[in-house]
């Protein structure tokens, strides 16, 4: 079973509600069709009016994001990745994007609770590059957002994602994307 479509190793996890929020912002943005559809599939898994200082099933949250993916594509939901990533507090010192992809795990840790949902692993390979590997139970186009809106939020300038290597999407357990700013 993908686990974009309720794994059960994300059963218990819970996500705050500044994710979910952020999510449903971002649908705001959308082609008034897909908005709308959007819209539906958050208000049916209870999504729509997220509080941010609650915290909601991380698996129903992963089957709205994939059923928006389904519905919208891959660019949308990098988009929303993006804009999750834009919103999600970084420590102080994550002033470079080498040091703020270091801290992504991190970063990303603390908008969940409840057990392991897996994580994103940093690896600087030169001195303007590195890769990600994302082992999370998101969406890839989703989880390739968050790299690419963290990278460009720390740059001050180009960024490149590309992913490398196997996918989730394919049958392997993570995704890899290098990263050059």
């Amino acid at each position: 079973m993908s686990p974009a479509r309720g794994d059960p190793s994300v059963s218990g996890i819970e996500v705050t509600g500044e994710w979910v929020r952020t999510v449903a912002a971002g649908v705001e943005k959308f082609s008034a069709d897909s908005r709308e559809s959007a819209r539906t599939v958050l208000r049916d898994a209870g999504l729509a009016e997220a509080d941010p200082g609650e915290w909601y099933s991380l698996a129903g949250y992963i089957n709205a994001v994939a059923t928006i993916h389904d519905l919208v594509g891959d660019q949308a939901v990098h988009a929303l990745g993006q804009r999750v990533a834009r919103t999600v507090p970084f420590p102080d010192d994550a002033e470079s994007v080498p040091a703020a992809l270091a801290a992504l795990d991190e970063a990303c840790r603390a908008g969940h609770r409840g057990g392991d949902l897996g994580g994103y692993a940093f690896r600087q390979i030169g001195d303007d590059d590195g890769r990600v590997e994302c082992r999370t139970p998101y969406p890839c186009a989703f989880d390739r957002g968050i790299v690419e809106g963290t990278a460009v939020a720390h740059a001050d300038g180009f960024v490149c994602v590309c992913e490398v290597g196997a996918c989730r999407t394919d049958g392997a357990d993570r995704c890899t994307y290098e990263v050059s700013w």
